[in-house]
């Protein structure tokens, strides 16, 4: 993901409304790069900031909430990636077992004993 793309995303990041592929691109880009880090930070700050005076809190840290965000974004993140392994971890023992299943079963059919 390059920079422009970066900051194109950055409001669709703050509102939630990014997909799991474009977050993973967000998340490398924003590791990699300290300008759109920055600019991110700032956009976060600003609007979360206009929310906590809506709100009347004055005791909330925004840039521990900043980090906050980064961090949760990048747990979930790993998560669905742990998650579409485990799947994969499923799907593939479920395939096995069912082919050993239909060799035992053909092979129970043919007549052949397998213990002698």
């Amino acid at each position: 993901m390059d920079c422009v793309t970066f900051r194109k995303l950055i409001g669709p990041y703050l509102e939630g409304s990014l997909t799991d592929e474009e977050l993973n691109g967000f998340l490398c880009h924003l590791r990699s790069c300290p300008e759109c880090r920055d600019e991110l930070e700032i956009n976060y700050i600003v609007i979360e900031g206009l929310n906590i005076l809506d709100e009347d809190r004055s005791d909330y840290d925004l840039s521990k909430a900043y980090d906050q965000s980064i961090r949760y974004s990048e747990r979930y993140i790993r998560f669905k990636k742990n998650l579409l392994i485990f799947r994969y971890m499923i799907d593939t023992i479920a395939f096995w077992a069912l082919a050993a299943m239909t060799f035992f079963y053909f092979y129970t059919l043919s007549g052949m004993d397998l213990l002698y």
